[in-house]
């Protein structure tokens, strides 16, 4: 898979973010800033980095959410977490199913509000993808996020 810093991205985005937002809208609840981060992102991944986006996520979280898809073994894939204004650490866990149970593959560990995770199946099955908040900014108890995977376009 080709390297790219989504990271750094993330980060200018978020700034670019908060200043468009602040300036068209005053609500604490407005769902803009993280629809215009995936904007970004999905534009930056598909335009820069050749990927193809085979999954995008918008939502409110109060501590976790859980999403599951099947992740081929013929493909490694970048799953990316961002969350808006009011989240200082997300986090993202990826599980994979095994018979009944579900088992950890991959955790992130980082505190900051944009986890990304690589993920290379060995064989084709179920993954759940869980997205928490370690920590929101004082005075909140929710937040928006956004949830992405990709891969190289084949």
């Amino acid at each position: 898979m080709k390297q790219f810093n989504v990271k750094a991205m993330l980060l200018s985005m978020m700034m670019a973010c908060m200043t468009t937002t602040a300036n068209a809208q005053n609500k604490e609840t407005t769902m803009q800033d993280i629809h215009q981060k995936g904007t970004n992102l999905i534009e930056y991944l598909e335009e820069k980095h050749d990927q193809e986006i085979v999954r995008i996520e918008y939502d409110i979280v109060f501590t976790t959410k859980e999403t599951t898809r099947v992740l081929s073994e013929d493909y490694e894939y970048q799953i990316l977490g961002f969350a808006d204004h009011r989240v200082e650490d997300l986090n993202l866990t990826v599980y994979k199913k095994v018979g009944t149970d579900w088992i950890e593959v991959a955790k992130d560990t980082e505190s900051d509000n944009t986890p990304m995770l690589t993920i290379k199946p060995v064989s084709t099955r179920e993954y759940k993808i869980e997205v928490s908040v370690n920590k929101f900014k004082e005075g909140y108890s929710a937040a928006h996020y956004g949830l992405i995977i990709c891969h190289d376009n084949p």
